[in-house]
This record gives C-alpha cells, structure tokens and sequence, in this order.
C-alpha cells in the first residue's frame, strides 16, 4: 500500500514525463521566403526608331540608364530601321513595329550594346534575329566588363535564318557581368554572307534581364 506521499510522488513523475519542460516547446518554423523573379533590365523595342542612317539607338525601356547601342568599325555597314520587325520576345504587350537593320558589309564592324547590370544578378540577353537573303549566317556574342577594352565570347557562332527567329544567351552562371557599371554585349556578324556590298541582318526585342541583388 502506497503512503500520500509515495502517491505524490508517483504523480509527479508521470507528468514530467507526458509535459515537455518549460522553456522546450520549439517555435514554428517560419515559411522560405518566395523566390526573386527576374526583372526586364533593359528592353529595346526599336518601334519608335526615325528613318535615316542611325549612328546610335538609345534604349525603349529601362532601370539603369545609359544603354544604347552602336555599330562601329569600318567600310560601308549602317544602321537604320526595317518594317516590319516581328512579336517574337515583345513585352509589354507591344505588337510587331520596326526593327533596327545592321547593313553589310557587317564584318569589319560589330553590334555594341552597353548596358549596365549594377544591382543586378543572373543576367540573361534574348533577342529576335532575321537576316535577308544575303545576310550574315552567323552571329557571335561575347561580354566585356570593362567598357569594351576587352571581350570574352559566349557560346560558338549562332545560326540566323531569314525568318524571325529567338535567340537567348544565358549568363546566369558567370558572375562576372553581374553589377557592372560599364557591361557591354556585342554581337559580330560572321560566316557566309557577312562581307557582301549588300545584305542585311536585323534585331527586335532585345531584352536584358536579370534578379536583384539582395
């Protein structure tokens, strides 16, 4: 027969034993935060562009100004506008408008893009291609980081057809060309095609996007 004070005792011990000590009972786990979406950095539409020779395009859309793009080298190669450029890769829901032409002779010059990354992660460059019959074949990207004093090439050539076309470098991986100031892209035209007297390549909807840094 059990004393009051063994009963007590028993008691006790068996709620020690079911009720979790003071001060153990573990805070809910808070939830992951949602995933950072890529962000349009940059976005050149090239709907609004005049008729002429055009010397530099300044971008449509963008969060780190200055961004334009040149064609600079030698010969007889120019920029102007080509009607009608295409949907492919359009944002904003913007119909096909114009595009922007890069005549031949097309390889003793190259497609400058300057466009800053600052602030920016996971840099990826899309844009719509087409040549004319006696256009370019090739395209061939690279990157600088410091202004255009020296370039690192992406990939191997890339085929153009003379239909509309989307193409997407992906630099997620290459820390380098994120939060750069002075980032440039360039596109070479290159292979069959890209030394005649005439001939054209054209370009819409180039579109650089990236994440924010946190």
């Amino acid at each position: 027969m059990y004393t009051m004070t063994q009963k007590i005792g028993t008691l006790a011990l068996a709620a020690a034993l079911v009720l979790p000590a003071a001060g153990c009972i573990e805070d809910p786990v808070a939830p992951p935060p949602p995933p950072t979406k890529s962000e349009l950095i940059h976005y050149w539409h090239f709907n609004n562009l005049p008729a002429g020779t055009l010397t530099s395009v300044a971008v449509d859309v963008t969060k780190r100004a200055p961004a334009e793009i040149t064609y600079p080298g030698t010969g007889l190669g120019y920029m102007d506008n080509v009607d009608p450029g295409t949907d492919i890769n359009a944002r904003n829901n913007l119909a096909a408008g114009l595009g922007l032409r890069p005549r031949n002779p097309a390889n003793t010059r190259a497609l400058i893009i300057a466009a800053p990354t600052t602030g920016y992660k996971s840099i990826v460059v899309t844009w719509a291609a087409q040549r004319s019959s006696s256009g370019a074949q090739q395209e061939e990207f690279s990157y600088s980081v410091d202004g255009g004093t020296t370039w690192v090439p992406v990939g191997g050539p890339i085929a153009i057809a003379e239909a509309w076309e989307q193409k997407s470098v992906n630099l997620s991986a290459i820390t380098a060309v994120e939060n750069k100031a002075n980032m440039r892209f360039r596109i070479l035209f290159t292979g069959t095609g890209s030394d005649g007297a005439s001939g054209n390549n054209r370009l819409d909807n180039i579109t650089i996007e990236g994440i924010p840094l946190s």
